[in-house]
Formats: C-alpha cells, structure tokens, sequence
C-alpha cells in the first residue's frame, strides 16, 4: 500500500514539473518544438553497502630463537636402610639335645713299671663309638690296637675292646665332666725276651683277658656337632686262655724263696680324642 502511494506521488510531481520546463522555454524567447517524454519509475529498496576491502596480510618472518636445553635434574633420592636381626638356636649335646650319636677317633697310652725298676710303656690308636641316649649317659663301645714293651719286658701288640658307660655330671655346660664304668675283653701277642724265653721254655705266647675298668673325664664341646675329650681309665683284668696256668705271665720269688705266679693285672690307660655327632 505505501508503495503504491509513493509511485503516484511522484506521477504527479512528474506531471506538475512538465508545464513548468515547458513554461521556462518559452520564456525564453520562443517555442521549442519538440516534445517532452516522460517516464519515470521509482524502486524502492535497500540497497546494501558495498563490501570492504579485502585486509592487508602481513607476513613477519622472525628469526629462530635458540633456547638452551634446561640443565640437566639432578634427583636425590634416599635409600632406606633395613637391620635383619636373626636368632640362631645352637643344640649342644645336654644343654638342648639330648640324643646323638658319635664317632671318633683317639690315642692311647700305657705306662708302667717294670723289674729291676725300668720303666715300660705301649701306646696306640683307636675308634670309639658313642651313644648319647640321654642328656646325663651315654654308652661307648670302642676298639684299639697298641705295642710296646710290658711288664716283663716282653714284646707286646695287643687289642682291647671295652664296653662302657658314661655318667655326666654338667651336661648343661660345653665343657662337661664325666665318669665312667665298663668291661673290657683284650687279646695279645707277646714275644719273650732271651732270657724268659729260655725260662719259660718258648720264645712266644697269646694272652686273652677279661676285666673291668673304671675312670674320670672330660668332654668338650668345640661345635654342636664336634667334641675334643680326654679321660684316664683304670682296669683290673686276668687271664682266661687255656695256657694261664701251665704258663702264668707273671712270676716271682719271694723273700722265703717260694715262687709266686699270677695272671692278674692292672694299669691306667689314658685316652685322647674327638668326636663326630651325628
């Protein structure tokens, strides 16, 4: 509607102006021929802007900045430290074990007088077996061989083998004192000197005995499993081979000038060794 409006306002403004310029020409001083056309159209709108300029691009090259590597992070760091403290349990024979067994090994030695106050003396080695039943016994059988020159100053090697029982009186203790009782079985080879050769009419002879002993020691315990120890052992023992009374070992004469025979003797042997427990 107003745009209907509008285009005749201006149809009229159009046709109003025509006698006018019109008028004006012929005020000036005669007619122009000719003839005035007129058309006239209005559009009404908006007409939009023209568009900006593109922007300007500028382009900046920078040079490239060095830029150091940062310094290299040392990092301490702290390690922690541990104490482990362990308990070892030592079972020593009596103190806290009461059962083992034990073998070893030892030397032996046995000293005594002879006639016509010389001395005489045999020496050895041997094995012990011992068996630790219980904190306060054991039982040790052992066997040994020995030679020297005995009594009558004869050539001797002989084999004891004893049975015996051991009583220990401070078996809380590494260093453990005992004492001992026992049998003993032994037999000899001798070989008689010139002149009880020729007394007692052969040149050699065997000799078997049996007897008892008895004795003190020590033991002590290096190791839960190793003991050094040391003892002296007393014996009585006589003869039992067939020859004994036809050929007695020992003979004298005494101060009324009868002859005395016997197949009895006695001696302390003394032992030292070590033991292996198992």
């Amino acid at each position: 509607m107003n745009k209907l409006a509008l285009a005749s306002l201006v149809s009229l403004s159009t046709l109003f102006a025509a006698p006018m310029a019109f008028a004006q020409t012929f005020s000036a001083g005669g007619w122009i021929s000719g003839g005035v056309s007129v058309s006239a159209g209005v559009q009404v709108g908006t007409v939009p802007p023209p568009p900006p300029p593109p922007p300007s691009v500028i382009v900046v090259q920078q040079q490239p900045v060095y830029v150091p590597p940062p310094p290299p992070r040392v990092v301490y760091t702290t390690v922690p430290t541990y104490t482990y403290t362990t308990t070892t349990t030592v079972s020593y024979l009596g103190s806290n074990r009461g059962r083992a067994v034990g073998l070893g090994g030892f030397a032996s030695g046995l000293g005594f007088g002879g006639r016509n106050d010389s001395a005489r003396g045999m020496g050895g080695v041997g094995g012990t077996l011992r068996f630790r039943q219980h904190p306060n016994f054991a039982t040790e059988f052992s066997v040994a061989g020995m030679v020297g020159t005995d009594y009558n100053n004869d050539s001797r090697a002989e084999v004891p083998v004893t049975l015996s029982e051991l009583f220990y009186l401070n078996p809380q203790n590494r260093f453990q004192l005992y004492a001992l009782v026992g049998v003993g079985a032994s037999w000899a080879s001798v070989s008689y000197n010139d002149s009880n050769a020729a007394q007692r009419g052969m040149s050699n002879a065997a000799y078997t005995y049996l007897g008892g002993l008895a004795g003190l020691g020590a033991e002590w315990q290096l190791t839960p499993n190793f003991s050094l120890y040391g003892d002296a052992r007393a014996f009585i023992r006589t003869r039992v081979d067939t020859g004994a009374n036809d050929n007695p070992e020992f003979t004298r004469t005494n101060a009324s000038g009868a002859r005395e025979n016997t197949n009895v003797s006695t001696g302390v042997v003394g032992q030292l060794g070590g033991i292996f427990y198992f």
